[in-house]
């Protein structure tokens, strides 16, 4: 009985030490993670450096997942910028620009 509580045990730390780390986020850390990754390529959009120059720096133990999920982010903000650009006169401040990601990325929570 021990000793099957005690590998039960060790499978699941097993499973959640090499779980995506977003997958474990709650609706608010993953709204403020969103938002860090996509202001972050605000930065590189102002500066006009190409998505494919932005160079993002890895840890070395992410999982696929995680990886995916990360270029995505950036990707999605670029085409935003992109698309933003393209039919206005001028960029939104840096704030706005997350203070609406943030809201949007809660809004989902209540939905």
């Amino acid at each position: 009985m021990i000793k099957s509580f005690l590998l039960a045990c060790m499978v699941l730390a097993s499973s959640l030490a090499h779980a995506d780390r977003f997958t474990q986020m709650n609706q608010t850390e993953l709204c403020v993670y969103t938002t860090q990754l996509q202001v972050a390529a605000y930065y590189f959009f102002e500066q006009g450096k190409p998505r494919e120059e932005v160079s993002i720096k890895w840890h070395g133990d992410e999982t696929p997942n995680e990886i995916d999920f990360v270029t995505n982010i950036v990707a999605e903000a670029y085409a935003w910028l992109t698309n933003w650009k393209g039919s206005s006169n001028a960029m939104l401040p840096a704030q706005s620009f997350g203070d609406m990601v943030y809201q949007a990325c809660m809004s989902k929570k209540d939905s």
